[in-house]
């Protein structure tokens, strides 16, 4: 099979649609073959394959998602262990307690927090009739922090073993959940076995302002 040239492409997306276009000719086993190649019933009931448009749209979406969360989730992973030494030091004591803690920064700090979904078709939700074409915003940061459900939701508690809607919920579940996941537990555990003792200096953090992730471009730590 020849190999494609990575040099020719001036950036990222020409490289998402120089590889689609190059895997069209030369198809594999990985997922940019499988998308090409997957049919399946549109909204009209159409049988038809992905257009280009759409196959580079899932995958910028999947690129972008999977980069842009799961850093914002370590950054805020970073900033609550420094808020929070007495939980950090009992973390850096039993490392079983990590796979809680970042289930409950995920709750606590959502990286994140909002999304938003067009309606195909009139629907009802409590008695109000939400038209087809109108734009909904689902605040899954705020549900985190429903007292009805959570007792003190404003107070960060890495034994509380509640779920969350971090990662959305149903047919919207989060495709890189596992991994994001694995990633944040091992940057935690990694972080305490080289910095078992530090803070945030919060007076040169910079917070990162996106219209749908929230968190940190920058997050120096002083240590001991």
């Amino acid at each position: 099979m020849p190999e494609l040239d990575m040099t020719k492409f001036d950036n990222e997306l020409d490289v998402f649609g120089g590889y689609l276009d190059w895997r069209v000719d030369n198809p594999s086993d990985d997922l940019m073959s499988a998308l090409i190649q997957a049919e399946f019933e549109d909204h009209t009931g159409t049988v038809r394959n992905l257009s280009r448009d759409e196959i580079l749209g899932y995958v910028r979406l999947l690129a972008g998602a999977g980069n842009e969360t799961t850093t914002k989730l370590i950054g805020w992973t970073g900033k609550v262990m420094s808020d929070h030494p007495d939980q950090r030091r009992e973390i850096v004591a039993d490392r079983s307690l990590i796979k809680g803690a970042i289930e409950e920064v995920l709750r606590f700090e959502p990286p994140s927090p909002i999304q938003s979904r067009y309606v195909n078709e009139d629907i009802e939700y409590y008695g109000q009739v939400v038209p087809e074409g109108s734009a909904m915003v689902l605040i899954n940061a705020s549900g985190n922090r429903d007292e009805r459900k959570y007792d003190e939701p404003d107070t960060f508690n890495m034994r509380r073993g509640a779920s969350h809607l971090s990662f959305g919920y149903g047919i919207h579940f989060c495709l890189g959940a596992a991994l994001a996941r694995l990633e944040a537990q091992v940057a935690l555990d990694e972080v305490l076995n080289r910095f078992p003792d530090f803070t945030v200096d919060m007076s040169r953090a910079v917070r990162a302002r996106t219209s749908t992730v929230r968190g940190w471009d920058s997050l120096p730590m002083v240590v001991g």
